[in-house]
C-alpha cells in the first residue's frame, strides 16, 4: 500500500507561492518605508523570494522542488558564490564594475556580499527549469554536429586566448569575458559527463537546453538590474565606452551578455558540482576569503554613509543632529535646512552646510570618506560638484584604488542632473 502523502506536501507550492509573494511585497513595503537593513540589502530581500516562487511554479507544472532537496541546495548556493567570486576576481583588472553603501562592518558586508553571490546559479537554473515544463524548445533540433578531442582542445585553446587577452587589453576586449570562460569550462565538462554537456547537445542535434538557458540568462539578467536597481547597497557599471546611456544601471547592449553568461554557469556548476566537497570546501573558502578582501581594496567604493564621518560639519552640529534624532545621512539629505535647523537647533547657514554635506556624500555612491577628500579639495557641495571637471574632480579625489576617473565622471553626470546642468559631452 502507497503511504500517505503528508497534507503540507500536497500544499507546498500553493503555499509557498503565497509566502513568497508575501514576502517580496513585504520587502518592497520596507523598502518604501526605508525600514534597515532593507534598503541595503534589498537585492537579497528580493532574490530569495523570487527563488522560491520559480521553484514553486515549477512543481505546480509537474516538476520537482530544488527547495525539498537541502544538501543539493546547500551546494549549489556554495558553488553559486564560488562561480561569481571568479567574476569578481576578473574584475579587479576589467574593473567595469564597483560597489557602493555597503555596510561598515566587514562581517556584515562579507555575509551579505556571500548571501547576494550565492544567487547567481539558481537565478539561472530555475527559469530554465520553468521554461522546460512550459515546453519551450522541447522540439528544437538540427542535424547533429560530431565533437572531436581536437575540437574540445580548439575550445579549451581559444577560451585560453580570450580571457588572456581581455586581461591585458581589458578596455577594449572586456565583453570576451562572457564566452571566454564558457570555452573552458564546456570541454571539461563534455569529457565528464555528456548527458550534461552543451556540447553533448550540440553533438545530439539537441538546442532546446541551450536556447532556454540562454533565455533564462535574460530573465535572469533584466531581474538582476532590477533588484539592484532598488536597492541602496549597488553595483554601478563603468563599462568602456559605454557609460553615457544606461537601462538601470547597465548599459543596454550590456543585456546581450547574460545569454552567455548563463551557458557559463551551467558548465561552471555542472563541472564543479560533481567533485567531491571534502576535497574542495578548504580551497574555495580560502579563494572566497580572497576574493573578498580583494572587493574591500578595489571593488567596494563606499560603506554606508555614518553621521559621525559626515564631512565639513562640526563637532557641535553633530551632536545636535544625534541628540535630535537625526543620525540617518539619507534622511538628511532629504530634508529641507529649515526642518533641520528647527529639529536640531541649528542656524539656517549650519543647517545648510549639513544637508549641502549629507547630499554630497550620498550621490551615486560617493560616502564620506570620498566626499572629506572633495571637501579638502574645496568641493563640498553638489553644485561644486558639477561645475568641476571630472579630471580635476579625479585629482583631488583619487586616494588608492578607488575612485577610478570613470567613477568620477559618475559623479560629475549626476551632479549635473541634479543642479539642472548640461552635461559637456566631452565627458
Amino acid at each position: 500500500m502507497k503511504p500517505a502523502t503528508p497534507k503540507i506536501l500536497l500544499h507546498y507550492p500553493r503555499f509557498a507561492l503565497g509566502a513568497a509573494v508575501a514576502a517580496l511585497a513585504a520587502a518592497l513595503v520596507l523598502l518604501r518605508l526605508d525600514v534597515p537593513p532593507v534598503p541595503t540589502w534589498f537585492y537579497v530581500f528580493a532574490w530569495y523570494p523570487t527563488l522560491v516562487i520559480l521553484d514553486a511554479l515549477v512543481v505546480r507544472l509537474g516538476g520537482t522542488s530544488l527547495l525539498a532537496r537541502p544538501r543539493e541546495l546547500g551546494g549549489m548556493l556554495w558553488w553559486s558564490a564560488v562561480i561569481w567570486f571568479l567574476f569578481e576576481a576578473l574584475n579587479f583588472r576589467l574593473q567595469d564594475w564597483y560597489y557602493v553603501f555597503l555596510p561598515d562592518h566587514r562581517v556584515e558586508r562579507w555575509l551579505g556580499i556571500t548571501l547576494s553571490l550565492a544567487t547567481v546559479v539558481p537565478a539561472v537554473l530555475l527559469p530554465a527549469r520553468l521554461l522546460e515544463y512550459l515546453g519551450v524548445g522541447r522540439r528544437l533540433s538540427a542535424r547533429p554536429v560530431r565533437v572531436e578531442s581536437g575540437d574540445l582542445r580548439v575550445s579549451v585553446a581559444l577560451g585560453c586566448a580570450a580571457l588572456a587577452l581581455t586581461l591585458v587589453f581589458p578596455s577594449v576586449l572586456h565583453p570576451f569575458t562572457w564566452g571566454a570562460v564558457w570555452l573552458i569550462a564546456e570541454p571539461l565538462l563534455y569529457r565528464r559527463d555528456r548527458d550534461r554537456s552543451l556540447f553533448g547537445d550540440i553533438a545530439r542535434g539537441e538546442w532546446g537546453r541551450i536556447v532556454r538557458l540562454m533565455a533564462a540568462g535574460l530573465v535572469a539578467g533584466a531581474l538582476w538590474e532590477t533588484f539592484n536597481h532598488l536597492a541602496r547597497g549597488r553595483w554601478i557599471y563603468t563599462v568602456p565606452f559605454l557609460e553615457d546611456v544606461k537601462l538601470f544601471e547597465m548599459p543596454p547592449v550590456g543585456f546581450l551578455g547574460f545569454p552567455f553568461f548563463a551557458l557559463e554557469v551551467w558548465s561552471l556548476y555542472h563541472l564543479l558540482a560533481r567533485r567531491p566537497r571534502a576535497a574542495t570546501v578548504v580551497p574555495t573558502v580560502a579563494f572566497a576569503v580572497l576574493v573578498l578582501a580583494g572587493m574591500d581594496r578595489w571593488t567596494v567604493s563606499s560603506t554606508t554613509p555614518r553621521l559621525a564621518d559626515l564631512p565639513a560639519v562640526s563637532a557641535e552640529a553633530r551632536a545636535r543632529l544625534q541628540d535630535a534624532g537625526l543620525t540617518d545621512v539619507f534622511r538628511l539629505a532629504q530634508l529641507r535646512p529649515e526642518e533641520i535647523g528647527r529639529r536640531a537647533g541649528l542656524d539656517h547657514a549650519a543647517a545648510s552646510s549639513v544637508r549641502e554635506a549629507a547630499r554630497l556624500c550620498t550621490l551615486r555612491g560617493i560616502g564620506t570618506r570620498h566626499a572629506a577628500a572633495l571637501a579638502a579639495g574645496g568641493i563640498r557641495t553638489v553644485a561644486d560638484l558639477a561645475a568641476a571637471s571630472p579630471a580635476t574632480v579625479w585629482s583631488v579625489a583619487h586616494r588608492g584604488p578607488r575612485p577610478t576617473l570613470p567613477e568620477v565622471r559618475v559623479w560629475v553626470r549626476a551632479a549635473r542632473r541634479a543642479v539642472g546642468a548640461a552635461d559637456d559631452p566631452r565627458y
